[in-house]
């Protein structure tokens, strides 16, 4: 059972903290009542028995700065098409895997650099899987590293560059 006040990773909502249990008018069994720290005016319900979402612990301070050690020699995705790309990196959000979340940004990370080399803009489907990727993967580094969210890319920056 979670405990009121520790705070989660939840499959699509990010770092959350679990405000208690409840039971919802209609709807058998108790729910978690969770707060995510990263999206404003939210409250997600998931059923505290039996979830098919995602729920883990936040990983720790040195999970998170093996993960950003790990990044530099992750691979990026190889996508066969937008079909391929919007199934795979929906399954990875929801995978909740730290890992794979990294490279789905850095994949991202990368075209987009090279559209802006060609003077475009990524397409509103690249955009979506960044910012939700960002979202996910950022707020729980965010979180482990004790620093805050919008200062999470200048933070791997940092680390990639004193190595």
């Amino acid at each position: 059972m979670l405990e009121s006040g520790s705070l989660i990773m939840h499959g699509t909502a990010g770092v959350c903290r679990v405000e208690g249990y409840k039971k919802l008018d209609g709807m058998p069994g108790d729910y978690v009542v969770l707060s995510p720290v990263y999206l404003k005016d939210a409250t997600f319900y998931t059923p505290a028995n039996g979830s098919k979402v995602k729920m883990r612990p936040v990983m720790t301070k040195e999970e998170a700065e093996e993960l950003i050690a790990q990044m530099p020699d992750a691979e990026p995705i190889q996508f066969s098409g937008m079909a391929d790309q919007k199934q795979r990196s929906a399954a990875i959000m929801k995978s909740g895997d730290s890992f794979e979340l990294a490279r789905l940004a850095k994949t991202v990370y990368q075209y987009q650099r090279r559209r802006s080399k060609a003077g475009k803009k990524l397409s509103s489907t690249d955009t979506g899987i960044l910012k939700q990727t960002e979202r996910l993967l950022f707020g729980e580094l965010a979180t482990a590293l004790d620093v805050p969210y919008d200062s999470v890319e200048r933070y791997i920056v940092q680390v990639f560059q004193g190595s």
